[in-house]
């Protein structure tokens, strides 16, 4: 049977199938409505959770630590370094360590470091100091990468997957819009009433540590517990991980494992070095650190704010596509969207809402087509193990990202990262019309030999 095929068939669903429905949702047989709820709750709250740490370092870096500007670059790709490697020796256990005890403590324990993380990064005095709260950091970003999609891949029947994955992108990019909304003007409102900016930044973070502790609390309580076809305990580490590494033998699955390079590469170019380039064009042009910040934050607002009209449309059109068709359209518009920043004059001025936009639409396209895919490749028993080998190569491309994009940050481009990104997204788009044309032909060739 050939691939395409097999993406029809195997594992579907039967739409009419026994299960809570939500909208044109169908959830597996046992999720309930409380289940549910804290899917999207610790949705709304984790992509902001993740990606705010970047977004606010131009600050802490300026007020806290005062870091001058030509060193920022490289050193925001040094954290990014740091925690993806940290990442890269976690991710592949996370998704087994859930296959094996549930997802819940797993996700559980992640916005709990996460929480913790926020609550110390900002009283970090050096350098070093610095770069061991960033691996508290990572431990909490390992198992949320893992644990979104696991779950959601665990709650939906095949039929609507993407839309599924979609919903939850929803939520995501809610969640970016209205914290980061909320989050953006605090460090101003603090210096007016008084407060030292090294307080302000203080109280800052702090706030989002608040709102990670509330996401435990929410998930002890409603989470459903265990996971699919649960492993036995008994059953050794080492034996579910190589269930995500054989699965790579399959070339969607490998192309899965490369978009999650290119999706995460994507989103961290934007949490890493847009709010920081924005700042210190903003500070170039007069503004104080906290006015630079609050302007850079308000165009990453905007990005993230245009991705959520993007997420029901990819959704419905993924669902009725081959994946890796979505994939490959999904790239193209990630290369136009990237490649898009190289022809701006004034990247404080109007061509910015333009390009915020684009962008916009290519991370909720870059992120839902290959989710929706390793979503749909990846086996029930082990889904865990598969998912964290995905995470674990989308910690890989943040990594890439993270030092070519520095060194291209300080010594060549300001918008050498975004021009790196996007020769990626253009690359992969190549390896994914490859593997389609090739798919169709094996189906063509099949489909002649049973005539």
């Amino acid at each position: 049977m050939s691939s395409s095929a097999s993406e029809a068939t195997a594992g579907a669903a039967v739409p009419g199938q026994e299960g809570l429905k939500f909208g044109p949702l169908r959830m597996q047989p046992g999720v309930r409505p409380k289940h549910l709820f804290a899917l999207y709750f610790a949705s709304f709250f984790g992509i902001a959770s993740m990606s705010f740490i970047n977004t606010s370092q131009p600050y802490i870096f300026t007020e806290i630590l005062n870091i001058p500007l030509s060193e920022q670059g490289n050193l925001s790709g040094d954290l990014v370094t740091a925690q993806e490697v940290a990442l890269l020796c976690m991710l592949a256990f996370v998704g087994p360590l859930s296959d094996k005890f549930g997802r819940k403590p797993v996700w559980i324990g992640a916005f709990l470091l996460l929480g913790l993380a926020y609550f110390l990064y900002p009283m970090a005095t050096t350098l070093m100091m610095l770069f061991s709260f960033r691996m508290i950091f990572a431990t909490g970003v390992a198992a949320n990468q893992v644990m979104l999609p696991a779950v959601a891949n665990d709650y939906t029947q095949e039929h609507c997957r993407a839309k599924m994955i979609a919903s939850c992108f929803i939520f995501n990019g809610l969640g970016l819009v209205l914290l980061i909304s909320f989050l953006r003007g605090l460090p101003v409102t603090f210096t007016e009433t008084g407060i030292d900016p090294v307080t302000a930044g203080k109280y800052w973070l702090w706030t989002v540590s608040g709102f990670c502790l509330l996401v435990a609390v929410v998930l002890a309580i409603f989470l459903k517990p265990g996971a699919p076809k649960q492993l036995e305990k008994r059953e050794p580490i080492m034996a579910t991980l190589r269930v995500g590494l054989r699965a790579g033998r399959s070339g969607r699955i490998l192309l899965a494992y490369a978009a999650a390079g290119v999706s995460r590469g994507d989103l961290a170019v934007m949490s890493t070095f847009f709010t920081l380039w924005l700042t210190q064009v903003g500070i170039g042009q007069g503004m104080s650190t906290a006015e630079a910040a609050k302007t850079a934050l308000l165009f990453y607002v905007i990005v993230q704010g245009f991705a959520l009209p993007a997420a029901p449309i990819a959704g419905i059109i993924l669902d009725r596509i081959d994946r890796v068709a979505g994939l490959a359209m999904a790239m193209l518009i990630g290369a136009v969207g990237y490649g898009s920043l190289f022809l701006l004059e004034d990247p404080l001025g109007s061509g910015m809402y333009i390009c915020a936009a684009l962008i916009g639409c290519a991370e909720m396209f870059a992120n839902l087509s290959a989710t929706s895919l390793i979503g749909k490749e990846a086996p029930e028993r082990g889904r865990g193990a598969v998912l964290g080998m995905w995470s674990w190569f989308g910690a890989l491309g943040i990594l890439l990202v993270a030092q070519v994009g520095g060194y291209l940050f300080d010594n060549v481009s300001k918008i050498g990262p975004f021009m790196f990104v996007a020769s990626a997204n253009f690359a992969l788009m190549v390896f994914a019309i490859y593997l389609y044309l090739k798919s169709r032909s094996q189906a063509a060739a099949a489909a002649a030999q049973n005539i």
